[in-house]
């Protein structure tokens, strides 16, 4: 079975993170007809609870809250969290606020990454900036990137006339889902309903086109990712990622031994050029990666 998985991701609340993260869940489920889970690692839990509390229906949810402290336990920790759905559910929808102190290479494990965001000029400055800080991602040379979703969310017409997203430079290519409009109604459904039980609303005409550019964009990303087949282990160059995973196994990988011989000829790769007379213990480079990647 292959998963769609979806990452839901901004690095502050009030634009609707949550409510989209829910809401397409249920959209997966009940309108597209797909074996669903949401993987809420939102520390508030807002999207998971919304979908236990509110009326039944066939998603699955966990709420995790993962300590961010240590940035290589965090990535290991969520990597496996996401690997477990992997290929036993058709959509996995992944609920996170980020931080400074998680690793980006985390994004690798998704699809599609969604970042919701308003288009006032202070917001969407904020987003530019977030989006510059994981932009290496979806311009690495190895591996197969995720596509970047930019979700104009609690917009009005008026504010898109203004056509926002043609003013700024974004650092890297993305595609602009259909606008998710202001509607105060939908607070007043949290853990109540969702926006699609009542198919003639505005909301759930709008979050209806938002959900089916997503699934679109999910058809096409997996046709490009198909035609490409990449060994695991090329999607990660320890001199070239600027990521805290690589510059740990980086620093571990140069670590000597003292006094130990080799016994092979083969030269580890550890971030630069070696060769057989200096190189490091290729069973404790084992142990290092075994330890950081984790199973895949």
């Amino acid at each position: 079975m292959e998963t769609l998985k979806i990452l839901v991701v901004s690095q502050k609340g009030g634009v609707g993170k949550s409510t989209l993260s829910a809401n397409l869940s249920i959209w997966f489920s009940e309108k597209a007809f797909k074996n669903t889970v949401l993987l809420d690692l939102d520390p508030h839990g807002s999207s998971s609870t919304w979908i236990d509390e509110a009326r039944s229906s066939d998603v699955v949810t966990e709420h995790c809250v993962l300590d961010d402290f240590d940035a290589r336990r965090w990535l290991i920790d969520c990597r496996n969290r996401v690997r477990r759905y992997t290929s036993k559910v058709e959509v996995l929808v992944c609920d996170l606020t980020w931080t400074a102190a998680m690793d980006p290479e985390i994004l690798y494990e998704f699809d599609l990454v969604v970042v919701p965001t308003s288009v006032s000029l202070i917001e969407l400055s904020a987003t530019t900036r977030f989006i510059e800080t994981i932009g290496w991602v979806f311009d690495s040379k190895s591996g197969i990137p995720p596509t970047l979703l930019l979700c104009p969310s609690r917009v009005s017409d008026a504010e898109l006339a203004t056509d926002p997203f043609t003013q700024r430079d974004f650092s890297v290519p993305f595609m602009l889902l259909p606008p998710i409009y202001n509607d105060e109604s939908v607070r007043q459904l949290f853990k109540k309903q969702f926006v699609f039980d009542d198919v003639r609303s505005s909301a759930a005409q709008s979050y209806g086109r938002c959900a089916q550019a997503i699934q679109q964009a999910g058809i096409i990303h997996k046709q490009s990712t198909n035609a490409v087949k990449v060994k695991f282990a090329d999607r990660r160059c320890l001199d070239t990622h600027n990521t805290k995973l690589s510059r740990y196994m980086a620093e571990k990988s140069n670590t000597r031994i003292a006094g130990q011989k080799l016994t092979t000829d083969r030269p580890v790769f550890t971030g630069k050029k070696t060769d057989s007379k200096s190189t490091e213990n290729p069973s404790k480079l084992t142990k290092i990666l075994e330890s950081v990647i984790g199973p895949k």
